[in-house]
């Protein structure tokens, strides 16, 4: 399949049958030193403790990438919209050993005045093999995981 129908078919998923989980995280940084750390063409591993390393192939929409987790497995995501200078995108898990299908990821980083930045991570799936409170506490953990990994690069003021 090319790119296109990718896209497309990504565009196409049943929404209303998608859960919802997320974090919106502030940081002592501006936004664009936090959408540095956070865009989808940095090495996922920076700020991402369960992934071991990254591999991107592609600039821009349609880019892909393989996180190598770190207790193993692989998940395989796609770039479906990006818009550097508004600071978000979205991207789709292809696979992955999470127990989660039809996986939209949806990132953004604003503007929240005084040297302070707001981080929203959010995922929209369907659970696959365990119950949706299941799947949304897994995928909370990693997010919030995440939040703690750009926390690293910037100091983080709250976490919800």
């Amino acid at each position: 399949m090319t790119k296109a129908i990718l896209l497309a078919a990504a565009c196409a998923l049943p929404v209303a049958a998608l859960a919802d989980t997320g974090i919106t995280a502030t940081y002592e940084a501006s936004p664009e030193a936090l959408w540095q750390t956070v865009e989808f063409h940095q090495p996922s591993e920076t700020i991402m403790p369960p992934v071991a390393s990254s591999e991107r192939q592609g600039d821009g929409l349609g880019a892909t990438k393989v996180n190598r987790l770190a207790q193993g497995g692989e998940a395989h995501l796609l770039l479906a919209w990006y818009d550097p200078e508004g600071h978000g995108f979205n991207y789709v898990i292809q696979s992955s050993p999470l127990p989660v299908k039809n996986y939209v990821g949806e990132v953004r980083v604003r503007d929240a005045g005084d040297g302070m930045a707001v981080l929203s991570w959010q995922g929209s799936f369907e659970a696959d093999g365990v119950s949706e409170e299941e799947a949304d506490a897994i995928l909370r953990g990693f997010y919030e995981a995440i939040a703690q990994g750009v926390g690293q690069h910037h100091r983080l003021v709250s976490m919800e």
